[in-house]
């Protein structure tokens, strides 16, 4: 067996292109910094915040417009900013309206250790959605895999260290949001969340590969077998 999900990691590649780490430091640090400095002594800090989150869910629009597809977890993103904003308005608490940056994080980690409750964990239904392009045989083949002790254990090891890293990020972030300056924070969490995402993907990569090479010499090669495209 050569199925461990190798390409489930290297789906989650592109996303530490430079076009793509650009894009994610432009709409999430960048442009958020300059609306809040600009708008924060007219409007408060707490409104200034709320606009400046625009760019975060314009940057979940852009990153569907260059994979050509809305995925399920871009569409969860987008409504926890949402809920987030509105909480932070209706509040008037600036701890909460930064603090609100770590609910996708971790509400994503409640999910992945969540999803052990349900037959097959949330990763791979992700490393399905990123691997298959929901081609149907893909897909099928995608299916079979999971007869395969091997590949189980590497899922639920994926789903396992992805939602506690996440769920430990956004308790960092939500303590940061309470310890430091706006304009620090502003910085400060998003660029955390990118250290730790890239640091995970970075670790899936390595992880599934050698999960794929343990898995070649203990079963051989399968015929069809290998990484999606």
């Amino acid at each position: 067996m050569t199925d461990a999900p190798a390409s489930t990691a290297r789906a989650q590649v592109p996303g530490l292109s430079v076009r793509g780490l650009v894009t994610n430091l432009t709409f999430n640090i960048v442009l958020p910094l300059i609306t809040v400095n600009a708008l924060q002594h007219q409007l408060g800090v707490v409104r200034a915040l709320a606009i400046a989150a625009v760019f975060p869910a314009l940057e979940v629009g852009v990153t569907a417009l260059r994979r050509r597809r809305v995925d399920a977890l871009g569409i969860i993103v987008l409504a926890l900013i949402v809920v987030g904003v509105v909480a932070s308005l209706v509040t008037g608490d600036v701890h909460f309206a930064l603090a609100k940056e770590s609910l996708g994080t971790g509400v994503f980690g409640l999910l992945c250790l969540g999803s052990f409750l349900m037959p097959r964990p949330l990763m791979y239904f992700i490393g399905r959605t990123f691997s298959t392009g929901n081609d149907p045989k893909l897909v099928a083949a995608w299916n079979d895999r999971w007869q395969y002790i091997e590949f189980r254990r590497v899922i639920r090891m994926l789903t396992a260290v992805w939602g506690i890293a996440y769920l430990l990020e956004a308790a960092a972030r939500v303590a940061i949001a309470y310890a430091l300056p706006v304009n620090v924070v502003i910085a400060a969490s998003p660029t955390l969340a990118l250290v730790v995402t890239a640091g995970l993907m970075i670790w899936t990569v390595r992880y599934s590969r050698a999960a794929e090479r343990r898995a070649a010499a203990l079963f051989g090669s399968v015929p069809g077998a290998g990484s999606a495209p």
